[in-house]
């Protein structure tokens, strides 16, 4: 698998289970979600305002996609969505390692900026840091309608302090979307 094709596949409609845990809270999450993955054209309004606040040119990026969720906690029904932009800048030389933007579009905070690189067994890996905490993330495809996700968040001069586990089980392909929405997966 190479890294535009992992892309490809978290396109579409998802259903997902997250259990989460923080440690020095002792506090347990679960949440379902309704997570939509949609392809984005390099010329799209909000990536083109992404990239520049990220200082990077759309026709580095390759695969960019957004995403919307729709939470729900099983246990208090609290509810909340938001939407942001997922955008891997590859390295010209080795496009299965770059650097992965995720941009808010509902939310006041700066875009985080990662790394990325994809294992050859086809698992996504992801380290994001700011000034405050560093996060890893392991994202993986058991088939093409199943895929998983682990991660640890930890401040950055101290242990792990969260922990979360998400599920994803594909409702709808990512064949469903508009073919010119596909430009930007071409490359």
């Amino acid at each position: 698998m190479n890294i535009s094709k992992f892309f490809r596949l978290s396109l579409g409609v998802w259903r997902s289970q997250r259990t989460g845990h923080n440690h020095e809270l002792s506090h347990v999450e679960d949440l379902q979600s309704t997570v939509t993955a949609s392809p984005l054209s390099l010329d799209d309004p909000q990536l083109l305002k992404c990239c520049r606040n990220c200082g990077i040119d759309s026709y580095d990026t390759s695969s960019p996609y957004r995403v919307d969720e729709d939470y729900e906690a099983r246990f208090t029904h609290w509810e909340e969505s938001h939407s942001y932009l997922v955008i891997p800048v590859p390295n010209p030389d080795n496009a299965n390692q770059g650097t992965l933007f995720y941009c808010y579009l509902d939310l006041d905070l700066q875009p985080s900026r990662g790394t990325y690189e994809l294992g050859r067994d086809g698992t996504l890996m992801l380290k994001i840091s700011d000034e405050n905490t560093v996060r890893d993330d392991r994202i993986w495809f058991p088939s093409a309608n199943l895929r998983l996700h682990v991660s640890t968040i930890r401040p950055s001069d101290r242990s792990v302090t969260t922990t979360t586990f998400t599920s994803n089980v594909r409702t709808t392909p990512a064949s469903s979307f508009p073919e010119n929405k596909a430009i930007a997966l071409q490359r």
